[in-house]
């Protein structure tokens, strides 16, 4: 239409285009091209502001159409992601909640090893002390008989002064 500076309708785009022809009732962006173009051969202010405002909606509705698209794509990446996420995340807390309880046997067994310790180490002390009781009842009882032999030993002290003669002096 430019070229030859004629206005084409519709149906004479699509037949030259060799396209189906509704083509342009599904592109609108084509559609409010061609009535620009249309406008502007005929010198119709009016019609060709309409004509670019329809171009420019048209334009909007193709990019709003593709931000939607990418968008929904966006969207299952978002999804995708978040699932692989849960995942890790599981996987994670599994292999911690494995290494604790790993290391709460761990901890179990060097828990029972320090019991076992404990309890030889009271064993020993009981006995300690029922070998200490021992000795000291047998400390006793040799002090008591020490004290007895100590006095069977010593001489019997005099009575009284005049019961002793005293041996003639030299």
């Amino acid at each position: 239409m430019r070229r030859s500076r004629q206005g084409l309708s519709d149906a004479e785009i699509t037949r030259r285009a060799a396209v189906n022809p509704q083509y342009l009732q599904r592109h609108r962006d084509l559609k409010a091209e061609a009535e620009t173009i249309r406008a502007h051969l005929a010198q119709d202010g009016p019609r060709a502001a309409a004509a670019a405002t329809a171009r420019k909606e048209a334009a909007l509705e193709v990019e709003n159409r593709m931000l939607l698209e990418q968008n929904a794509a966006l969207q299952r990446t978002l999804q995708e992601v978040q699932n692989e996420l849960r995942t890790l995340r599981a996987k994670e807390l599994g292999a911690r909640l494995r290494d604790g309880l790993n290391s709460l046997s761990l901890r179990d067994t060097e828990m029972e090893e320090l019991r076992e310790q404990r309890d030889a180490a009271l064993v020993a002390s009981r006995q300690a002390e029922t070998a200490m009781q021992a000795l000291r009842n047998v400390n006793q009882r040799l002090m008591i008989e020490n004290s007895r032999l100590i006095a069977a030993d010593a001489p019997e002290a005099p009575q009284t002064a005049a019961a002793t003669p005293e041996p003639p002096g030299p």
